[in-house]
């Protein structure tokens, strides 16, 4: 190399090095530009402009990302564009996540449902698995919180049932013996007898866990030994063998078929909810019930 002089053939392919105009067109670069030129074969001008025109036709088929400049159709065009690349025509085929609880209701109609949602979104399918399994999981969680809360209300519910059991055979022996049988029937009366008296309590009772629908052995099983004696009492008191004694009366006791004080409202009342009763009533006053229809 002459002083003065650059040389332009170290670490250049520079192909023909005496052609003059790839000397000249080498010898401005920089050593950073010659090395780029270098790794891309470029040798001279005209391969530069080979090169770009080469990237020309590649890049013409290709899509140009809205800057943020771009109106939000555009931007909705775009990913509209690219997104038919990925969005499967025949649906997405989800996988169920680990670990689900075993009897987890999983919900296949509308998890077909929530893949239309996304193929019309255009979700990739990974991220079309992600929110499935977001959503799966989500649903895993309330189901096992509802499993376990009714896990815990069914064992306290046989908690209750045996302290009550135990509470009635110590009172009155054994769920087979008369005495035990005999209270349990006659709580049961004393609702049924009520009803016919317009005064339903049988929803009150049985949301209190009272008494419930008889067991396999044929018994009910009592949940609450103080209502159900609470009934009993009510049976004892209010029941005489031909009807109700001492309901169906007005304030203070008052016969509602007296003559001095009758009570309309009453006597129309008994006459519909319990005919004995009004009967009963009616001869007390020392009157006919077949002036009442009966």
């Amino acid at each position: 190399m002459i002083d003065g002089e650059i040389d332009v053939s170290e670490g250049v392919d520079t192909g023909n090095d005496m052609d003059p105009e790839n000397t000249a067109f080498l010898s401005a670069l920089s050593d950073e530009d010659k090395a780029f030129a270098s790794e891309n074969g470029w040798r001279g001008v005209g391969n530069v402009l080979e090169s770009y025109r080469s990237l020309q036709e590649q890049l013409s088929g290709s899509l140009t990302v809205p800057d943020k400049t771009a109106s939000a159709e555009a931007k909705a065009a775009f990913y509209a564009d690219i997104s038919r690349n990925w969005t499967p025509k025949e649906g997405y085929q989800f996988k169920l996540p680990d670990a689900l609880p075993e009897n987890f209701p999983y919900d296949q109609s509308f998890a077909e449902e929530a893949g239309g949602w996304f193929q019309e979104a255009g979700l990739h399918p990974d991220a079309a698995q992600a929110l499935h399994d977001r959503w799966v999981g989500k649903m895993a969680e309330q189901f096992a919180s509802h499993e376990e809360t009714a896990r815990e209300a069914s064992l306290k519910q046989t908690e209750t049932a045996e302290a009550a059991h135990l509470a009635l055979v110590k009172e009155y022996g054994e769920p087979d013996s008369d005495s035990y049988q005999n209270v349990v029937a006659k709580a049961d009366r004393a609702i049924s007898g009520l009803k016919s008296a317009g005064v339903d309590l049988t929803n009150w009772f049985s949301e209190k866990g009272a008494l419930t629908e008889a067991g396999k052995d044929g018994l009910q099983k009592v949940i609450d030994p103080v209502a159900v004696k609470l009934l009993a009492f009510v049976h004892d008191s209010a029941f005489a063998e031909d009807g109700l004694s001492g309901l169906g009366e007005g304030p203070g006791g008052a016969n509602p078929f007296d003559k001095g004080n009758p009570n309309l409202r009453l006597q129309s009342e008994l006459l519909e909810s319990n005919p004995a009763r009004a009967r009963q009533l009616i001869v007390s006053a020392g009157r006919d019930p077949r002036m009442f229809g009966l």
